[in-house]
């Protein structure tokens, strides 16, 4: 009898401690910026900088990014640095997974970065540099790019985006531009200074921004990414339809919302 009453205590005091409940305050993030330049060169790569800055509340050992490479012919290393407000610091390129080091893992469709770095609930910058080659495409009409800035491997929201695209040319008259993801964005194209800026207040979790432009194939004269054919009267097609596709979405959304 004695055994028995000491099982149903040890059961009790086990289902006991299964039933308690800690309040525990997870670690998180936010993406407060996310900043991207690229430009452009006469040969149709590509000079790429990404800042982007971290609010961390928590421990974190470091931090990911996936480089989408889709519909482009790859990229150069990266180079990483980190500034937590005492001066930017670059970190070593190796699989070694040690702290202030950047591990980088090839596909066919994106280069993945994991870059090691111990930070305390505090705000971090960091920002990687790397050439894309293959960008553009020169066919007989015109140039092309057409390619995922930004890729929907992102599981937290992106906020203050900003996306710059310079070309190697200023006063180029026949640069057109449309950028595909959320409706809110907008999209401004600078035909004097050879400039497409894309800005966005918020982009959430898993969704992307792709950039599509068109340009005289003269601005990259030195491209030997070279389809012989025409694309010009397609690709204009092309944008025509997702434009009333996207415009009848936001009259839907504005009779929905009332």
């Amino acid at each position: 009898m004695k055994k028995l009453v000491g099982l149903l205590f040890a059961f009790l005091a086990i289902f006991l401690a299964l039933q308690t409940t800690t309040d525990v305050k997870a670690d998180k993030f936010t993406v407060k910026n996310y900043d991207v330049t690229v430009d452009i060169k006469k040969d149709g790569n590509a000079d790429l900088t990404q800042k982007i800055v971290y609010d961390f509340q928590g421990d974190y050992h470091g931090v990911y990014y996936n480089q989408d490479l889709k519909g482009i012919k790859g990229a150069s290393d990266p180079v990483v640095t980190y500034n937590n407000g005492a001066g930017a610091k670059t970190l070593v390129n190796n699989d070694s997974n040690q702290n202030d080091t950047v591990k980088v893992t090839r596909t066919d469709n994106s280069m993945d970065m994991k870059v090691y770095h111990a930070v305390d609930s505090e705000m971090v910058t960091y920002t990687y540099k790397y050439q894309l080659y293959g960008v553009i495409t020169n066919y007989l009409d015109t140039a092309e790019l057409n390619w995922k800035i930004i890729g929907n491997g992102w599981d937290n929201d992106l906020n203050n985006i900003k996306l710059t695209l310079n070309f190697p040319e200023k006063n180029i008259t026949q640069l057109q531009a449309w950028t595909h993801g959320p409706l809110a964005g907008h999209t401004e194209v600078d035909k004097k200074n050879g400039q497409v800026v894309m800005t966005l207040d918020e982009l959430p979790a898993n969704q992307s921004v792709e950039s599509h432009v068109i340009f005289p194939t003269t601005v990259t004269a030195d491209n030997k990414n070279v389809v012989n054919k025409k694309a010009k009267a397609r690709i204009l097609a092309a944008e025509k339809s997702k434009a009333e596709a996207a415009n009848a979405r936001r009259q839907r959304e504005k009779i929905f919302i009332g």
